[in-house]
């Protein structure tokens, strides 16, 4: 039958870890008998420690019922296999480790010991959990974004007084909610760039020369991202509509700066409306936008968002925790 554990080691994939794979040999029972040198060099527990079960010594403890559950397997199954993470001499953590056997002796129905391998497979471990992750992030991208857009729809129709009304305003936010996420997909873990953002926005609107804005870069973390998208497109459509970018000399400057440090970081925004020809009035009620800045950023980001209008312009800071 030849050395099963040859076999085994010349499988496919079994060289791809970080470690070594380690050769073993146990009794018909379990008991091991012999390990390779990589065994000592990967735990640090030398040879005679290892014989009989003192191995199981450097096996996670939640893995060693799995341990036994296998051995059970192999008696009648007369394959050996389990994943076990083992403890790393060099600082004490554990890496996960396939370890295959095969009985050895010529008898087919009865083993006189056991000839294997194992095999150092924590990087496939490693992104496997980073796609349920990522998973888990998707599925909650996907939950939040149904939940904004739906907030967009009611909130809308409840300040639209006609159907029409109510479609242009809606297609506008939904417009700008997708330049957000389309931020989003782009920039992944980094953040969205504030300066992108508003850039974007102001884009959509086909704004002219009559606007200046700076600041350092500022990377949004998405539920940040969200809500900032919306309110700059309300603060941008407000502008062409009825404020200073509806004005022959009208003028927008906008300006972004952080204070403190992490995690006590502030983000600090000031959006500034000006016409010298003066006639600012401030609205009789209070539309979609103006809910949007004073309570639904309170709400969801923790904002803090002051309102100023005068007769030659308009002012809009908002300061949210930025960690």
């Amino acid at each position: 039958m030849g050395d099963p554990s040859r076999r085994i080691a010349a499988s496919p994939g079994s060289h791809g870890g970080s470690f070594s794979p380690i050769a073993w040999r146990a009794t018909s029972g379990g008991d091991c008998l012999w390990f390779s040198p990589e065994w000592t060099a990967l735990t640090g527990q030398a040879a005679t420690d290892s014989q009989g079960i003192g191995w199981i010594a450097c096996v996670h403890p939640d893995d060693r019922g799995r341990l036994l559950e296998a051995w059970r397997r192999a008696r009648t199954g007369r394959v050996f296999t389990a994943d076990l993470r083992i403890r790393i001499a060099r600082d004490g953590s554990y890496r996960w480790f396939r370890t295959q056997a095969l009985p050895t002796g010529d008898a087919p129905q009865v083993a006189d010991g056991w000839a294997g391998h194992a095999i150092d497979v924590s990087d496939l471990y490693d992104r496997l959990e980073g796609e349920a992750t990522l998973r888990a992030t998707l599925h909650h991208r996907i939950r939040n974004t149904l939940a904004v857009i739906r907030s967009i729809a009611r909130r809308t129709a409840e300040n639209s007084e006609t159907v029409e009304d109510y479609r242009n305003h809606f297609d506008g936010r939904l417009g700008a909610f997708a330049r957000t996420q389309s931020h989003i997909m782009r920039t992944g873990v980094e953040g969205v760039d504030l300066e992108g953002l508003l850039a974007d926005e102001l884009l959509a609107h086909q704004v002219g020369g009559r606007v200046t804005y700076s600041g350092p870069e500022a990377r949004l973390p998405p539920r940040i991202a969200d809500q900032l998208g919306i309110a700059l497109h309300e603060l941008t459509e407000n502008a062409m509509q009825h404020g200073a970018l509806s004005r022959e000399h009208g003028r927008l400057e906008v300006r972004w700066w952080i204070t403190g440090d992490t995690p006590d970081r502030l983000l600090h925004i000031d959006w500034r409306e000006d016409d010298p020809d003066g006639g600012f009035v401030a609205p009789d009620t209070e539309g979609f936008g103006l809910e949007l800045l004073t309570r639904s950023l309170r709400y969801e980001v923790d904002a803090d968002v002051d309102i100023v209008f005068a007769d030659h312009g308009f002012a809009c800071t908002i300061r949210l925790p930025f960690a």
